[in-house]
């Protein structure tokens, strides 16, 4: 099962379209060219408002259950936060009804100071880097196995690649370099698609990833496996605080759950 978890809300449109009518060309392509599930993604710069609620939700988004979809298409909600202070990571639990009201969470930190935070201590599931400039930091592999051990992830976006020649450039070598300190193990890879013409087929994308460094079992794994990995960690993430705890007295405890208090008896010991 093919994913793509990020097709941007920051539609790039034609003379006399729409956001819907660009929004669904590109969910349709997406069907088309295999992935069965997909994220749109609203990217937030700074402090997270009220008025950053997922917008998808009142949008008339196209019935992916009809005719030019393919059976079981799923769409996704994704808030991406481009962190520009070490404040905004209260802001980011499922306590906050914004946050919580979409189904993934991805940062963008802009300092390395920012990126060890986000890599130790945000409640995030994807860490997004923009790969396709130069990055004013180094990786380290100290750093970016805090986020691994804590199950996020992290992600390259290909559409750049497809825009500049230069981007193109400085993403292939800083995800070059990605790999390398994650030594292959928490990568997603995503279009960050704002028109249908910048999305490509899975195969497509598991063959650029062979520039990166990557053979074409892991290359897979960065659209399936890895990305099922990733709303998995949402699902906890948004889920885990609403535990329940039964507490029952000492006294209504049978004889056969006496063991529950710890205490054992002197026959026992």
């Amino acid at each position: 099962m093919f994913h793509d978890l990020n097709i941007s809300n920051d539609s790039k449109l034609k003379a006399g379209e729409t956001q819907l009518d660009s929004l669904r060309k590109r969910l349709e392509l997406c069907s088309e060219l295999g992935y069965e599930v997909v994220a749109l993604n609203n990217t937030v710069v700074g402090k997270i408002g009220q008025n950053n609620v997922n917008p998808f939700r009142k949008m008339d988004i196209p019935d992916v259950s009809g005719k030019g979809f393919r059976k079981n298409f799923r769409v996704l909600s994704r808030l991406s936060v481009v962190v520009e202070d070490i404040s905004q990571n209260y802001e980011l639990n499922a306590n906050n009804p914004v946050v919580s009201s979409y189904d993934i969470v991805a940062v963008q930190p802009t300092t390395e100071k920012l990126f060890q935070a986000a890599c130790g201590t945000f409640e995030v599931d994807i860490i997004s880097l923009e790969l396709s400039t130069r990055l004013p930091f180094y990786l380290k592999h100290s750093t970016v196995g805090l986020a691994i051990e804590r199950g996020i992830h992290f992600e390259i976006s290909y559409s750049a690649c497809i825009k500049d020649s230069t981007a193109r450039r400085h993403l292939i070598s800083n995800a070059i370099n990605l790999i390398r300190v994650t030594r292959g193990k928490n990568i997603i890879v995503t279009s960050e698609a704002q028109r249908a013409m910048e999305l490509r087929g899975p195969y497509d994308i598991i063959n650029l990833c062979s520039l990166f460094g990557l053979n074409q079992a892991a290359a897979r794994d960065c659209l399936t496996i890895n990305c099922r990995s990733v709303i998995y960690h949402s699902e906890t993430r948004r889920n885990v605080h609403k535990g329940v705890v039964s507490v029952n007295s000492v006294g209504d405890l049978d004889a056969h759950e006496e063991w529950k208090t710890g205490e054992a008896t002197a026959m026992e010991l």
